[in-house]
């Protein structure tokens, strides 16, 4: 069984979806800012304080590439896709997806991008910018895209559960 990884920037669900869609698949679960954290013992912030923007993309790059397992709902930083090998690694056992939200409403659901220890490799300032950035890189990984436009977290659980399993089974049926 094939992992599912779960890209999207900050505020987009991946921990919250992502805990619900292992429960509903019967898979494990794994947040890897979580893993990050326990790694190296310091929150994300001051991680990205010590080391900078390209240190800390080495960091959770290592880390990505040290997970070894099945069956598994990985919750990624909305950075990861910074990371190309790690970005790769995660692409030869997993199932990419990209939860798109319009910019509009991360606007609502996300605080100070500083505060929240979030990583912009171009070193921009605003959501807006890192969206910009961050935007192409998704779309170029992902294998699938679920938009969860203006759906409430239940909806958005059942939207995402939905597509992860119709995925699947078009590629069983292949």
């Amino acid at each position: 069984m094939q992992n599912i990884v779960l890209i999207g920037m900050p505020g987009s669900g991946k921990s919250t979806l992502g805990r619900v869609l292992a429960e509903k698949l019967n898979y494990h679960f794994i947040d890897t800012d979580n893993v990050i954290m326990n790694t190296y013992h310091h929150n994300l912030m001051e991680l990205i304080e010590q080391h900078g923007n390209n240190g800390f993309i080495e960091l959770e790059g290592k880390v990505l590439c040290s997970l070894h397992t099945r069956k598994t709902v990985i919750s990624t930083g909305g950075s990861a896709v910074y990371n190309e090998r790690a970005m790769q690694y995660l692409k030869q056992s997993s199932i990419i997806v990209y939860l798109y939200h319009p910019l509009p409403e991360l606007t609502q659901r996300v605080g100070n991008l500083v505060t929240r220890g979030v990583v912009c490799h171009g070193g921009c300032t605003t959501l807006a910018e890192l969206f910009a950035e961050r935007c192409p890189l998704y779309e170029r990984y992902a294998d699938l895209t679920v938009n969860l436009s203006r759906c409430s977290v239940r909806a958005c659980n059942q939207k995402l559960l939905q597509a992860v399993q119709n995925y699947l089974q078009k590629q069983d049926g292949e």
